[in-house]
């Protein structure tokens, strides 16, 4: 990954130079400036919904916010222990708040929990991945943030847009991992075996 970023970095500074090469630092300052002005106008929003999750867990809200969804979340997730069905109804609130930065912790957290020690992952470990890859949200307040930072005039008329277009591919990840569980396909999940010679 980190040749990735550094690949992107240096082709972007080659364009610049190539193209603008009298603006090349100019645009670069720029940039920089705008990126820190972003993160702290973004302190705020986080700041906001991190401490509702930490108050949540600190008065316990969390955990009766995991027994009220504990059927439907083993039901998704399978058979997990009380401090991981936290973890998990944690992380898919904060994807559902649109915080996704604030979801990876949890979500980490929730895939140890699930982890069986052995090196395939299990059931409720791709459930996860899939649900926070799908992304559902139904209050999307980091874009609503960045629209705001942009000027737009209506920034939360994205909401109703992006609930339909999290919540379909998200229902249809799940039904799509019950399915193949459901059908017995776990070759995919699975290590080849090796093929003996005669």
């Amino acid at each position: 990954m980190s040749k990735i970023w550094l690949f992107m970095m240096v082709s972007s500074l080659f364009m610049i130079i190539v193209t603008v090469p009298e603006q090349a630092l100019m645009v670069m300052m720029g940039a920089s400036a705008n990126g820190v002005q972003m993160s702290i106008e973004f302190l705020g929003i986080y700041a906001i919904w991190l401490g509702i999750l930490q108050v949540l867990d600190d008065t316990r809200l969390s955990h009766k916010l995991s027994h009220l969804l504990q059927k439907p979340i083993r039901h998704i997730f399978g058979q997990t222990d009380p401090e991981t069905e936290k973890n998990i109804c944690l992380n898919v609130s904060s994807n559902i708040l649109g915080l996704g930065s604030a979801a990876t912790p949890f979500g980490i957290k929730a895939m140890k929990g699930m982890d069986k020690g052995s090196e395939l992952a299990t059931k409720g470990m791709i459930m996860l991945v899939v649900i926070n890859s799908t992304g559902i949200q139904v209050l999307p307040t980091t874009v609503i943030g960045l629209r705001a930072l942009a000027g737009s005039v209506s920034p939360s008329a994205i909401i109703w847009p992006t609930v339909v277009a999290t919540f379909i591919p998200t229902v249809i990840g799940i039904l799509l991992v019950k399915m193949i569980y459901k059908n017995g396909v776990r070759t995919l999940f699975s290590k080849p075996k090796k093929i003996k010679n005669k």
